[in-house]
């Protein structure tokens, strides 16, 4: 019984160096390990920047925003921009565009 004791005394320890020596490089070097890491790390940074532009232009739309909805002549312009609209008493003339050749 005691010479069993002994055995499985060495064995348990042994067995786990063995295994942690072949295991963790396996878990580190291995396609979930570190590259899988460094994939992730630029994916998130990635996403980081992505957010930050798109706080930039919720900022630039909120100004435009606020913007019509305090200045007229700034809805106007607008609407004269994105819509081509002019006032009854205007005129429009168009002019071609001259191509060289």
């Amino acid at each position: 019984m005691k010479g069993l004791r002994q055995r499985i005394a060495l064995a348990v320890p042994t067995t786990v160096l063995i295994m942690a020596t072949f295991g963790v490089p396996w878990m580190v070097l291995g396609p979930n390990g570190l590259p899988r890491h460094r994939r992730m790390t630029a994916q998130l940074s990635a996403q980081r920047e992505e957010n930050r532009r798109l706080a930039r232009q919720a900022l630039q739309l909120q100004a435009e925003l606020d913007s019509f909805e305090h200045d007229r002549r700034s809805r106007e312009r607008a609407v004269r921009e994105e819509l081509g609209w002019v006032r009854p008493d205007e005129i429009i003339v168009e002019v071609p565009a001259v191509t060289r050749r």
